[in-house]
């Protein structure tokens, strides 16, 4: 090959080599400009004792970006838009915002709004709970759900089975629980998860926390709560039948509330997976353990039928029974479709 040819093939080799670097480095730069983004939407219809919160409504709309912002961190921005009351104008919050690193080993530090390892609900999205709404427990004590402002650190401890131990520190800002006047004091929180492979079909997830911070009457809450889960979906057939039984106990001691010091629940429900797009769920949930003040013991049974066509659609047909001390029980029918557009980050286990 004449040198002049030799030359000019280096020469384009060298040009192609080049251009592959750059448009690797475009997509690269591309992918941490460009975030992923969700959008999930839950339009309800209910029919119950509450007759201001009957009809239709949209439940809740969360806006959802997320992407790693360099090769040591992972952003996620959620944005949800909701009513708080039937009757009141919708308002957009920041229900988490945070960034966590991804490159130290077996720790990952968390800053900034995020979804406290309280419990196993509390972790959830509304569009991911178990049912239509949250326990009765969690309503009370938590709300919507504790999120706060704070830095997380979540360390693997070296086990052989999946265990993990988390502390956070939280601003404090939750009405109920948390809120005093001392910003400086932060409310802490510790969480160990423990997850094992009984069998090749069934897994047991276990958890416990404890947290504490100053309250708004001037005085300290104590917060402990424990959660368990079995889960038992076959290797052969698990694409049509599965099981999940799941249980969860929270308490709290909330000195000087003049309502009553100590309230605690139990929630317990299982999900039956008969096909494979149905499931049959039912719930139990007791409040009055301990029993706060001179409020009435509240029990509430549900029962559930889901048809979820995909991961990104679903419906839910669900029926509860209230007694919470009123003179008449509240019977509730629910009515929700789910849907969700765009990149789907993965749910917790």
């Amino acid at each position: 090959m004449p040198n002049k040819f030799r030359l000019f093939a280096v020469i384009m080799a060298l040009v192609i080599l080049t251009g592959a670097s750059a448009v690797a480095e475009l997509n690269a730069n591309v992918k941490y400009a460009n975030p992923d983004t969700s959008v999930n939407f839950l339009t309800l219809y209910q029919n119950g004792r509450d007759k201001t919160a009957n009809g239709f409504s949209l439940q809740e709309a969360e806006l959802q970006f997320f992407s790693d912002v360099d090769p040591y961190f992972r952003a996620n921005v959620l944005l949800s838009l909701s009513q708080p009351s039937p009757t009141s104008e919708f308002g957009i919050d920041p229900e988490e915002v945070f960034v966590e690193t991804t490159d130290i080993p077996n720790i990952t530090f968390k800053l900034g709004k995020f979804k406290a390892a309280l419990d196993r609900q509390n972790l959830m999205h509304t569009h991911a709970l178990p049912f239509i709404d949250a326990s009765l427990i969690d309503q009370q004590l938590v709300g919507d759900s504790l999120n706060e402002v704070g830095v997380s650190a979540a360390l693997l401890l070296p086990a052989n089975w999946f265990s993990e131990f988390t502390v956070q520190a939280l601003q404090g800002q939750n009405e109920i629980l948390f809120n005093g006047n001392d910003r400086s004091a932060p409310a802490m929180l510790a969480h160990l998860r423990n997850l094992w492979d009984l069998t090749e079909d069934l897994t047991l997830d276990w958890g416990v926390t404890g947290a504490g911070g100053n309250n708004s009457y001037g005085g300290y809450t104590q917060v402990y709560a424990s959660d368990l889960t079995f889960k038992w979906r076959p290797q052969i057939g698990g694409k049509y039948k599965s099981l999940i039984w799941s249980s969860e106990y929270l308490g709290a001691y909330l000195q000087g509330d003049p309502a009553g010091e100590k309230l605690g629940g139990l929630s317990s429900w299982v999900q039956y997976q008969f096909a494979e797009q149905w499931w049959l769920q039912g719930r139990y949930d007791y409040v009055g353990l301990p029993q706060q003040g001179n409020n009435p013991v509240q029990t509430r049974e549900s029962a559930l039928i889901g048809y979820f066509p995909s991961e990104f659609s679903g419906f839910r047909l669900q029926y509860d029974h209230l007694d919470d001390g009123q003179p008449t029980a509240d019977n509730k029918i629910s009515l929700q479709m789910n849907i969700t557009i765009g990149a789907h980050p993965a749910h917790s286990y």
